[in-house]
C-alpha cells in the first residue's frame, strides 16, 4: 500500500496549513495534495466534516507518491478527540512506523482563534461568549482540541515517544528555519534545505474574511488540485485583491475576563499534564 509515513497532527489554528506547505517544498517530502483528508478520522456519525472527507482506502492512496521515500498529510481531525475518536488505532493498524509532528499554542490563544475563523468560513454568527458558553459539553467544536494533554496520550497508548515530536506554533513563527531543521531531522530528510517558500505565512489573521458559504467551498482541497497549473504567487495575490473588493472583513471579537478566566482554569491541568508529558515550559502560554 502507498500511504504516509508521517502525520501533522495539531489542532486547527496552531500551523497546520502552514507546515503543510513548507514541508511540500522539500524535495524529498510528498505532502498529499489533498491537505486534510481526515482518513483515519472514521465516519462523521453526525458530526460533518467541514471539507469532503477521503472515506475511500483507494482513493486516500491516490494521495501519495509510492515513489517519494518520506510522505504526509495534515487532519486537524486526528487531534480532536471525542469529537473524533479511535483515530491512532486506525493509524497504528495500517501505518505501525508513523512518526507525528504534533503543533500547539497557547489553547486560550487557540480557542479565540478558531472562533474568528469559524466567523469567517464555517458560518458562526453567536458572540464568542455564546458560542464558547457550555464547558460541559465535551464535544464542544472549540475546546477539545485544546485538551492538547488528552490528545498527546491517547497516541502515546499506541506510538513510543521518540516517534512524536511536540512543537509549538510560536516556533514556526519566530524561529522558521530553525523549527523546520529539527522537523527535517526527525524526519530523516536532508536538514539544510532551505527555500525563499518558507518566508510565507499562510491562514493569517489579516486575511480573515466573511465568506458566504459558496465562496467557503471553493476554497476546500479540490480547487488547488484543479488550479495547481496556476502558480501560487499569481493566485494567491489575485483572491486576496477580489476577496477585499467583496467580502468584508472579520470584526475581533473581545474576550472578556471572565470567560478568559473560565478557559483558563478548563486548560489549566490539561497544560501541567502536557508539560510532564514533554518536559517543555511553553513559558510564553497564558496558563
Amino acid at each position: 500500500m502507498t500511504l504516509p509515513t508521517f502525520f501533522i497532527i495539531g489542532a486547527a489554528k496552531t500551523g497546520t496549513t502552514s507546515l503543510h506547505y513548507y514541508l511540500s517544498q522539500h524535495p524529498e517530502i510528498q505532502m498529499s495534495m489533498n491537505k486534510e483528508p481526515n482518513f483515519f478520522s472514521g465516519p462523521e456519525n453526525g458530526i460533518p466534516y467541514p471539507n469532503k472527507r477521503v472515506d475511500s482506502l483507494k482513493d486516500y492512496e491516490r494521495l501519495f507518491d509510492r515513489a517519494v521515500r518520506v510522505r504526509g498529510e495534515a487532519s486537524v481531525g486526528y487531534t480532536n478527540y471525542p469529537r473524533r475518536q479511535g483515530v491512532p488505532e486506525r493509524i497504528k493498524q495500517l501505518v505501525p512506523d508513523a512518526r507525528f509532528i504534533y503543533l500547539v499554542r497557547d489553547p486560550v490563544a487557540r480557542t479565540v482563534s478558531q472562533y474568528h475563523y469559524r466567523v469567517a468560513v464555517e458560518g458562526e454568527r453567536r458572540s464568542m461568549r455564546e458560542a464558547l458558553s457550555d464547558f460541559s459539553d465535551p464535544y464542544s467544536v472549540y475546546t477539545c482540541p485544546s485538551l492538547y494533554a488528552t490528545q498527546l496520550e491517547l497516541y502515546l497508548r499506541h506510538f513510543p515517544t521518540d516517534r512524536v515530536l511536540v512543537l509549538e506554533q510560536a516556533g514556526l513563527l519566530s524561529d522558521r528555519l530553525s523549527t523546520l531543521r529539527q522537523i527535517f531531522a526527525f524526519l530523516s530528510v536532508d536538514d539544510a534545505v532551505d527555500s525563499s517558500w518558507f518566508e510565507e505565512e499562510l491562514n493569517t489573521k489579516r486575511e480573515q474574511r466573511i465568506y458566504p458559504a459558496s465562496y467557503a467551498r471553493l476554497r476546500g482541497p479540490e480547487v488547488p488540485t484543479a488550479l495547481r497549473w496556476i502558480p501560487r504567487s499569481i493566485r494567491r495575490p489575485i483572491r486576496r485583491s477580489v476577496e477585499r473588493m467583496l467580502l468584508r472583513p472579520v470584526t475581533p471579537a473581545t474576550l472578556d475576563d471572565d470567560l478568559r478566566l473560565q478557559l483558563e482554569e478548563l486548560y489549566a491541568g490539561e497544560v501541567e499534564r502536557l508539560r510532564e508529558l514533554t518536559g517543555k515550559s511553553f513559558s510564553t502560554w497564558s496558563i
